[in-house]
């Protein structure tokens, strides 16, 4: 078997069935299986698989386990030289596939590839991601950014220089749509668990730069990614979501000591900007209403709804179990 295409949903059918969809219509050369891992779905999708696509490996899950374990799952039985990790809400290009595959048969040292994302619009998404770094995030993700402090290590750190349309050596890739080979995994082993959703594709792919392996964009390679359908049935929640991963990866690859006191100057820094995007999301509220501007009154008001249910649910939480 020369392929595994892994799946795992999570309440999106409609999607899920659109990705199916274009795998098969546009199938690689070489013989593949597809294995879905159903995250305890509650809108039919376990239904539609045993109805309409009976040889798809299914293993349906009766608790929601996370995107990492659930790949761990579909790893473990997967009979492919290549496991190719794919959201559900993407939809294959033609000869997709095959590009990725022709990369890894010829090139012996790269551990793994993936495509060129696009987005329904057909434009380019910067799927090529950098290693975070301490100030990066700073600047990032707090209210540092409106100070423009660490703003010229941020530019240098995520200074994308990468032809999109040129094939390319790279730190890291989206895990939207990733081709690794089955040697990468029994070399550093399977996707770390810790990760219940986010980080755990910049982590898989610091680890296998850390044995390497090489990693590489295909361009060739075309997948349209919807992005965010799992993730935007939890649209708070999943904030708290990305913090809780994106300290367990600071933790496993720049140490506890180091992260703790990161975390000093980070987390009351994240919650000044909630508070300051509170502030200024009612002052821009009110001038739109002066102004009759709904696109603006609706976009400050989403704002400050974000932020203030995001530190009234969730921000104790956030400074004291992240």
């Amino acid at each position: 078997m020369k392929v595994s295409v892994v799946i795992v949903s999570w309440n999106v059918k409609g999607d899920l069935l659109a990705c199916l969809m274009s795998l098969y219509e546009n199938r690689p050369q070489a013989d593949f299986q597809t294995i879905v891992v159903d995250n305890a779905s509650t809108d039919g999708t376990v239904d539609l698989l045993k109805k309409h696509f009976a040889d798809v490996i299914l293993i349906a899950n009766t608790e929601n386990r996370g995107f990492a374990a659930a790949n761990n799952q579909a790893i473990r039985i997967a009979k492919g030289q290549y496991l190719f990790l794919l959201n559900p809400d993407t939809i294959v290009h033609p000869q997709s596939l095959d590009n990725l595959i022709t990369v890894l048969d010829e090139k012996p040292t790269a551990g793994a590839c993936g495509p060129r994302l696009i987005d329904a619009e057909g434009t380019t998404h910067p799927s090529v991601g950098y290693v975070p770094t301490f100030r990066s995030l700073l600047y990032s993700k707090t209210f540092f950014r409106s100070l423009g402090i660490f703003r010229s290590h941020y530019k240098k750190v995520t200074a994308n220089k990468l032809n999109y349309d040129k094939r390319s050596e790279v730190e890291q890739l989206s895990g939207a749509a990733l081709m690794v080979r089955r040697s990468v995994f029994e070399d550093i082993g399977l996707m770390d668990e810790d990760f219940f959703l986010y980080y755990e594709d910049a982590d898989l792919c610091l680890r296998i730069r850390k044995a390497g392996w090489k990693i590489v964009y295909v361009p060739e390679a075309v997948i349209t990614h919807i992005g965010g359908t799992s993730s935007e049935q939890i649209p708070i929640g999943k904030y708290i979501m990305l913090y809780k991963s994106l300290f367990v990866y600071l933790r496993k690859h720049r140490g506890r000591f180091a992260t703790a006191l990161f975390s000093v100057l980070f987390k009351p820094a994240v919650i000044i900007k909630d508070i300051l995007n509170i502030l200024s999301g009612g002052i821009v509220f009110i001038i739109s209403i002066l102004l009759l501007n709904r696109k603006n009154m609706s976009k400050s008001l989403a704002k400050i709804k974000r932020s203030a249910v995001f530190l009234a649910v969730y921000s104790w939480q956030f400074l004291f179990e992240t």
